[in-house]
């Protein structure tokens, strides 16, 4: 088949369906095509491949491995599942030209991907993926009559920690005694956030850490309905935070003490407040179309500059690669920082959490509490559906009784209400799903333009 497309962020399809090996293949011959065009100078130090913890992902990045090195790239492989952001951080450290990570993120179970991530270790941009995807149709051939190039294995997950250790205020994480509770959802960032605070005050419990391919039954993404077993633990162990990361390790969740779940809206605009008020950033902040109001409200409270991107964290790494962003921010709990990589970190914003109830000496709930009372409090949810968006969405005037004030269709169709509350509607980048976002000040609101959405579609 010709047909392979790129989505929000790499490919992805199901497992023997379009996910196959010989898929894997062409794409794998295509990067190298594009490499060797565009690489010329840097190709000969190689791709550094890495795995998550899915059905047949060590298989699958064997074979990419094996397709490079025969086109005369030299790979460098991970020995073990890694996070996506170590992936990024050895590119950069190695001064590579690219790297692949097979995964799918938070899909379900019976789905792969591959990401492409640039020499700066973001993930590549459309102008990438449309020119490997034309040399896949074409069926491009960058092998030779030499013989293939190295394969070698590396180790990367001790750089990637160093990284992060050098990053945060680890001289203020020594001192304090937080109570955590690590949810690695069976994923690839399984172990990350224990070795980093081993040799602190800190007491972390991780669960959920061991290899389950159908993790455990639900998806995994680190939203509410998929971390009960966190709540349970949080509870139980009396911890401080929970921390949930996605199956390669690059978004976030969170939960408070008494269970509360932490959106990762209200994770994001936390973490901004961190960078402002307490590391003493400054810069322009970016956000996807379907993040929290609140990250307008703190804006303009700070008087910052705010770009707004369509969904996909690309869009968001190249506006860091080329502007100087204080953070940058999408809906799924993805963030990157100022100062760090142009890349999301599930790990690191887990672990800033951490930080900013250490220079505040406040628990996470009262940060969250103060953070309501300043800027106000938004009830965000998100329903996905097994449907395709067959006609335009109409350009309404009024939403539940409230007048639209604002219409956005560069990715979907935003509509914003006078009171600021909004509903969005698109079909996902990553699976066959439409899904309907809304926020408004009250839960009640919020569900209202919920299921107004679905019975829009």
């Amino acid at each position: 088949m010709d047909d392979i497309k790129f989505g929000t962020d790499g490919f992805r399809a199901v497992i023997a369906d379009e996910f196959t090996f010989e898929n894997i293949s062409r794409i794998a011959r295509a990067l190298a095509c594009y490499l060797k065009k565009r690489e010329k100078q840097q190709f000969h130090k190689g791709v550094i491949v890495g795995y998550d913890c899915r059905f047949l992902s060590d298989r699958f990045a064997m074979r990419a491995a094996d397709i490079l090195a025969a086109c005369g790239i030299p790979v460098w492989m991970t020995k073990s599942p890694v996070p996506t952001p170590a992936i990024s951080a050895y590119i950069r450290e190695n001064s590579l030209p690219c790297g692949v990570s097979i995964t799918a993120s938070h899909n379900p179970p019976h789905f792969n991907g591959i990401k492409i991530k640039n020499k700066f270790g973001a993930s590549v941009g459309k102008d990438v993926t449309r020119e490997i995807e034309s040399l896949i149709k074409n069926r491009c051939k960058a092998g030779g009559k030499k013989a293939p190039a190295k394969i070698e294995y590396v180790e990367i997950i001790r750089p990637y920690i160093s990284l992060l250790k050098r990053y945060l205020n680890f001289k203020l994480l020594k001192k304090s005694r937080f109570n955590v509770v690590v949810d690695a959802m069976h994923g690839s960032g399984a172990g990350i956030v224990e070795k980093i605070l081993s040799n602190t005050g800190c007491r972390v419990k991780g669960i959920r850490t061991g290899r389950d391919i159908l993790f455990g039954g639900v998806n995994p993404e680190p939203i509410a309905d998929n971390l009960k077993l966190l709540k349970e633990t949080v509870l139980k162990e009396k911890a401080d935070l929970g921390i949930a990361l996605d199956g390669d390790g690059d978004r976030i969740g969170a939960m408070c003490p008494d269970g509360t779940f932490i959106s990762s809206h209200q994770a994001i605009c936390l973490l901004l407040l961190h960078l402002i008020e307490n590391r003493k950033f400054k810069g322009k902040i970016v956000k996807s179309l379907n993040t929290t109001t609140l990250v307008d409200k703190i804006a303009r409270y700070y008087n910052l500059p705010m770009d707004i991107v369509a969904v996909g964290f690309k869009n968001i790494a190249s506006k860091m690669l080329n502007e100087d962003i204080l953070l940058g921010a999408e809906e799924s709990g993805g963030i990157g920082f100022k100062g760090y990589m142009p890349e999301r970190d599930g790990a690191l914003s887990g672990l800033l959490l951490l930080e900013m109830m250490a220079y505040k000496r406040k628990s996470i709930l009262e940060l969250m509490n103060l953070m309501e009372k300043r800027f106000g409090k938004f009830v965000y949810m998100r329903r996905d559906l097994d449907v395709k968006l067959k006609k335009a969405l109409p350009p309404l005037k009024y939403i539940i009784g409230k007048k639209v004030s604002r219409i956005e269709n560069f990715d979907g169709t935003k509509y914003t209400l006078a009171d600021e509350s909004w509903l969005m509607i698109r079909a996902s980048g990553t699976e066959p799903i439409v899904r309907i976002y809304a926020e408004g000040a009250a839960k009640a609101d919020t569900r209202k333009l919920i299921e107004f959405g679905s019975d829009l579609i």
